[in-house]
C-alpha cells in the first residue's frame, strides 16, 4: 500500500483526515492573522454561504440544525471559527473574535466543515472516519487532486474517508454527493489491485489507468471512499476458507451469516454502512446477485456487453460483468441506469403496458421434491401444492406477487423449466437440462481463468521469488488443476451448448408468449435461511455440474436484478434468540431490457409493492414478527 499523503485529527469525538497535498485555498491575509488567537494548529472551521448582511444566534441555529438533519461529518465542533461567505455587494460586516466574514468571490469553496491551518490560513476539507466494522474494506482512499480522480490509499485501522454531504453543489451531474466503493477487482488508477489474493497484489504493479466503468462514475459527480474485499480471484470459497484476510461480516440477522461470494465486500458494505450510497460489484456466475440476496439489498447484473470490461479482472470476459448493490431504490436506478446508458433517457410510462410474468415451479410431486439446489427452493411451489405447507418466505414472495400481478394487470404463467425443456430440447442437446447445461459454467470460467492470466501469475510470482510458488487456497487450486486437464473438445461442446440454451431461451421460453408484451422471468433468490459462516461446506465435489437459474444471466445475458422484499425470524443459535433474515426475489427481463427494468422497479417501489432497505441488522423498522416490504 502506498504511504498516505494525510493527516489525521481529532475533532470532538471523532477522527478525521485532511489532504496535505492538494492546493489548498488560503483566507485572505488579514483574517490569518486574527488566528494567532486560537490555540490549535488546526483550527476547526464551518464554511457557511450567506447572502444576508445580518447574522443572528437565531441564523446560526437553524444553520446547525439543517446541517446535522443533512449530513453525517459536520458537528457543532467545527463552530470553532464560522467563515461566512458573503457576495460582493453585500460587503463583509459581519465580524466577531470566531465568525470571519469574506468575499465569497475570493474563497470559491462550498460550505461545510474544514480545518483552517494557523500558521498559513490553508482551508482544508475533511473527511470522516467511518468504522469498517464489518471487515468489508481492503483500504480507504483520500483524493488528493482537485479533479478527485487520483488517490491516496489509506489502511483501515483509522476507519474509511468520508466526505462531507455538504461539498456537493448543485450539478447537472447526475450522481453528484453520492458516495461508493468498489470491488477490488477494478483498476484505479495509481494504486495495485489485489484480486483477492496477497501474492497477486505483491506481484503487479500500480495500475496505469482507471477502469472505464469506475471513471464513469467518477465523472457523473460520484465520490469514490474506498476499496472492497473480493474473495480469492473472485472465486466462490466460504468464509472458513479465505487465507489473506478476514471474509466480511454479513449485517443481517445475528451477523454470523455466510455473506456469499466474490463481490462479498461490496454486498456487505451496502448492506451495513448508511454512510455508503451504492457499491460496484462484478458478476460471472451469480456473484452480485447471490450476495445481494443473502445480505438483503438491491443488486444488479446487467445484460451482457453493456458496460466496458477494460480493467476489471474475472475468470473469462464471456461471462463477466459490472453491477452495483444499492439500499435504497432510487439510487439503485439512478447508478444502474447510468452505467447501461449514460445519454439521459426519459422514463417509460407504466400506463398501457402489456406484461407476461413467467413463474418456473417445482415438480407437482410433494414426497420427493426434485433434489438439486437443495429440493429446488430456488424455484416456486407448485400450484398443485396445498400453500399450508409453504415456508413463511414463500408466504411472503406470494404476497408480493399478487401485488405485482395486480399492479402490472397481469397473471403469472408457471412452468416447470425442466419439463419444458425435455419436450422442447435443441437438436442434438439430451432431454435432462441438468446433463445439457450444467457443465458449461464450470468448464468454461476454470480454462479461461487458467489460460486468461492466472498460469502466468504463477509463473511471474515464481520469477520473482526465486521459483517460489504463490499462496493459493487448496480449493482454488483444484478448481485450476480441472481447467488445466479440460480438452479443447470439451470447451468447443461447452460452447455449443451454451449456444444452444441461448437460442433456446430467446426462441421457446421468451418468444412463446405476447410478443408486445415485456416478459419477466420471477424466481426466489433468498429464503432466509440461516447458514452459519463457520459451518464447513462439503468439498467433495468441486462444482455442482446442475442446471442454475443463474444461467439466465451468464448464458444468455440477460438483465437479472435482486430485490428485497421481506424478512423472516428465525432462531439463531449464537445468540440464543429471534433474528430476521432476507427474503428476495430476481427480475429477469430479455437482454437489453435494463432502463425498462429500472423504470418498472420506480413504478413499484411509488406503488408500495417494494420498498427502500435499512443498513443493519434489520432490513425494514419493524417491530414486530415478519416485516414484509410491501406492507411499508
Amino acid at each position: 500500500m502506498a504511504p498516505a499523503l494525510a493527516s489525521l485529527i481529532t475533532i470532538g469525538e471523532h477522527k478525521y483526515y485532511f489532504s496535505t497535498t492538494s492546493r489548498p485555498v488560503i483566507l485572505p491575509q488579514n483574517l490569518i492573522t486574527r488566528l494567532a488567537f486560537f490555540d490549535q494548529e488546526y483550527i476547526p472551521t464551518t464554511l457557511l454561504h450567506w447572502d444576508q448582511s445580518d447574522f443572528t444566534p437565531n441564523d446560526l441555529e437553524s444553520i446547525c440544525q439543517g446541517f446535522e438533519k443533512q449530513d453525517d461529518v459536520w458537528t457543532r465542533s467545527f463552530l470553532s471559527v464560522i467563515v461566512l461567505l458573503q457576495p460582493p455587494e453585500i460587503g463583509t460586516g459581519v465580524r466577531t473574535k470566531r465568525i470571519f466574514s469574506v468575499d465569497s468571490s475570493k474563497l470559491n469553496l462550498p460550505h461545510g466543515p474544514y480545518v483552517v491551518e494557523k500558521s498559513t490560513g490553508h482551508v482544508l476539507p475533511v473527511f470522516k472516519c467511518m468504522a469498517d466494522s464489518h471487515e468489508a474494506f481492503v483500504s480507504g482512499l483520500l483524493p488528493i487532486s482537485k479533479s478527485r480522480s487520483t488517490f491516496s490509499e489509506l489502511p483501515t485501522r483509522n476507519g474509511i474517508p468520508v466526505p462531507s454531504k455538504l461539498y456537493s453543489r448543485q450539478s447537472d451531474r447526475p450522481l453528484t454527493g453520492l458516495r461508493f466503493a468498489v470491488k477490488d477487482t477494478l483498476a484505479i488508477q495509481g494504486l495495485r489491485t489485489g484480486f483477492g489474493n496477497q501474492a497477486w497484489l505483491e506481484t503487479y504493479p500500480p495500475e496505469k489507468t482507471t477502469a472505464p466503468a469506475i471513471q464513469m462514475l467518477l465523472d457523473a459527480g460520484a465520490t469514490l471512499i474506498g476499496k472492497l474485499k473480493p474473495t480469492e480471484f473472485a472465486e466462490g470459497v466460504d468464509p472458513t476458507e479465505w487465507i489473506d484476510t478476514i471474509c466480511p461480516y454479513n449485517p443481517r440477522g445475528d451477523g454470523c451469516q455466510k455473506p456469499s461470494s466474490s463481490s462479498t465486500g461490496s454486498a456487505v458494505a451496502a448492506a451495513a454502512y448508511d454512510w455508503v450510497d451504492f457499491t460496484i460489484g462484478t458478476d460471472t456466475g451469480g456473484s452480485i446477485r447471490h450476495p445481494a440476496g443473502v445480505n438483503g439489498i438491491f443488486g444488479q447484473r446487467p445484460s451482457h456487453g453493456l458496460i466496458s470490461l477494460e480493467g476489471v479482472l474475472g475468470a473469462t470476459d464471456l461471462f463477466n460483468t459490472v453491477g452495483i448493490f444499492a439500499r435504497n431504490v432510487q439510487t439503485f436506478s439512478d447508478v444502474g441506469s447510468h452505467l447501461v446508458s449514460p445519454r439521459k433517457l426519459p422514463q417509460l410510462k407504466q400506463h398501457g403496458r402489456r406484461y407476461n410474468l413467467l413463474y418456473p415451479t417445482r415438480a407437482p410431486q410433494t414426497q420427493t421434491p426434485d433434489q438439486h439446489h437443495g429440493g429446488q427452493h430456488r424455484w416456486f411451489p407448485h400450484p398443485s401444492v396445498d400453500s399450508a405447507s409453504w415456508t413463511e418466505a414463500e408466504k411472503q414472495i406470494e404476497g408480493m406477487l399478487l401485488q405485482l400481478e395486480s399492479k402490472l394487470n397481469c397473471k403469472r404463467i408457471p412452468f416447470n423449466i425442466n419439463e419444458l425443456w425435455r419436450a422442447t430440447p435443441p437438436l442434438g442437446q439430451p432431454r435432462s437440462l441438468d446433463e445439457a447445461v450444467g457443465h458449461i459454467y464450470s468448464a468454461i470460467t476454470t480454462a479461461s481463468a487458467i489460460h486468461g492470466g492466472l498460469d502466468k501469475f504463477i509463473s511471474d510470482f515464481q520469477t520473482a521469488n526465486n521459483g517460489t510458488s504463490p499462496k493459493i487456497s487448496e480449493l482454488v487450486s483444484k478448481r485450476l488443476d480441472h481447467g488445466r486437464s479440460l480438452k479443447p473438445a470439451k470447451l468447443a461442446e461447452a460452447l455449443e451448448a451454451m449456444q444452444a440454451f441461448r437460442t433456446w431461451t430467446e426462441t421457446t421460453l421468451f418468444s412463446s408468449y405476447d410478443q408486445e408484451a415485456t416478459t419477466l422471468l420471477v424466481f426466489p433468490q433468498s429464503c432466509g435461511r440461516p447458514d452459519y459462516r463457520d459451518d464447513i461446506p462439503d468439498r467433495t465435489v468441486l462444482f455442482n455440474d446442475t442446471f442454475s437459474i443463474y444461467s439466465f444471466g451468464y448464458l444468455v445475458g440477460c438483465p437479472d436484478y435482486t430485490v428485497p422484499v421481506a424478512e423472516v425470524p428465525y432462531f439463531s443459535t449464537v445468540t440464543g434468540q429471534t433474528e430476521f433474515l432476507p427474503v428476495s426475489i430476481s427480475l429477469v427481463g430479455r437482454p437489453g431490457t435494463d432502463v425498462e427494468l429500472f423504470s418498472l422497479l420506480r413504478h413499484l417501489h411509488q406503488e408500495g409493492v417494494i420498498s427502500d432497505v435499512l443498513a443493519g441488522p434489520r432490513l425494514f423498522a419493524s417491530e414486530h414478527g415478519v416485516a414484509n416490504a410491501a406492507s411499508k
